[in-house]
């Protein structure tokens, strides 16, 4: 039996309300909620990004496609802006059946990558990949589901070049729906799909209430915070239907707007590539560093012993200098204690005898040495 479109309409105008009223009122991107600070959201060169773990960056695949080999990003939930510390990419890695938009289809395909970092930026809490079974039970529960992006967050944000040097990152909170209802919902306008157009596996709905994505918003991830975890679902970017993005001409339609996403755990081989990658390097990076702190140490080791030999090598040149400065002083003394050394001679002179004692004695006039 074929649905007419006022009934699919109101239908899912009902379906998405009752979602959205389990929802606690939000603000997002566009009309958006300040997450300064956040643990994960990650700046990506005009786009957004998600930290996975200390080097590891999860980010749309077409965002990857213009991020480059000098791409660099932010640490996590810093605002925007030049005096940042940059964190270069060291590998990309998309996932391999990611296949961007293709003529009238809009949809970008396993619209992931994942940024390699070359050195670890600070991480404070723990992220998963959330699993089959931990998405059945989102959509079941209705869990709340997050995102936290650097996208633009009204339409001035386009053109307001200090306000993007300084903004900072903003959330919106939504929740996760089937791939059942993602097409329900694009059925529901005629003309929003191409007859060849491509559905992904779930849906996120967009609105004023919830929050909606912008422009920039592209890599930032969808997740369900529990407890102490992250459970990550999959990155912004796949496709969107039905949002403003920062536009003041663009309305949403009445059961608002709804991105597209497909789920990162179809990626844990390439994730687990990533991770494997990070531990060969940390371990050669530990190498080298212990390298260096034994050339350190030997180099040092050297230069202790040679400083030990240059000073002995002194004190023997310094007490030969010494001793020999000892014995000229002793020869001198001596010599001029001889030099003043009283002698007595014999003077004669006919029958008279006199003898003189002096120094350096002399016979007096008319006497001779007696010899």
């Amino acid at each position: 039996m074929r649905i007419s479109g006022r009934s699919l309409l109101t239908t899912l105008t009902l379906v998405l309300g009752l979602i959205l009223n389990n929802v606690s009122t939000a603000q997002s991107v566009e009309y958006g909620q300040d997450a300064t600070g956040d643990p994960n959201a990650v700046w990506v060169m005009g786009a957004s990004g998600f930290l996975y773990s200390d080097r590891i960056v999860f980010t749309a695949a077409h965002t990857a496609d213009y991020f480059g080999d000098a791409g660099y990003v932010f640490a996590p939930g810093v605002k925007n802006g030049p005096n940042n510390k940059k964190y270069f990419a060291q590998k990309i890695l998309k996932a391999p059946t990611y296949r961007a938009r293709v003529g009238a289809d809009n949809t970008r395909v396993d619209d992931f990558a994942i940024i390699i970092l070359r050195e670890s930026m600070p991480m404070r809490n723990s992220v998963q990949v959330a699993s089959p079974a931990d998405i059945e039970s989102f959509i079941r529960e209705k869990t709340p589901v997050e995102m936290v992006g650097y996208g633009f967050q009204n339409e001035s944000s386009r053109t307001d070049l200090q306000w993007r040097n300084s903004q900072s990152p903003h959330k919106m909170t939504s929740v996760l729906v089937s791939g059942e209802d993602l097409r329900k919902y694009y059925s529901t306008y005629q003309g929003w799909v191409e007859p060849n157009q491509t559905i992904l596996d779930y849906g996120v709905p967009n609105s004023e209430k919830s929050g909606s994505n912008c422009d920039g918003d592209s890599g930032a991830g969808f997740f369900v915070q529990k407890g102490d975890v992250r459970y990550y679902l999959g990155a912004a970017g796949g496709s969107q239907a039905g949002i403003t993005n920062c536009r003041s001409f663009l309305k949403f339609p009445p059961t608002g707007g709804m991105s597209g996403v497909n789920p990162t755990h179809k990626f844990l081989a390439l994730i687990k590539e990533a991770e494997e990658f990070v531990a060969n390097e940390k371990k050669l990076e530990a190498a080298k560093e212990e390298a260096r702190v034994a050339a350190e140490l030997k180099a040092k080791q050297e230069a202790d012993e040679r400083a030990r030999v240059e000073a002995e090598l002194k004190a023997k040149l310094d007490a030969e200098a010494k001793a020999a400065a000892e014995l000229k002083a002793k020869q001198e003394a001596e010599a001029k204690a001889a030099a003043l050394k009283k002698t007595t001679i014999t003077c004669v002179k006919g029958k008279l005898t006199k003898k003189v004692t002096a120094v350096k004695p002399k016979c007096p006039s008319g006497y001779k040495l007696k010899k």
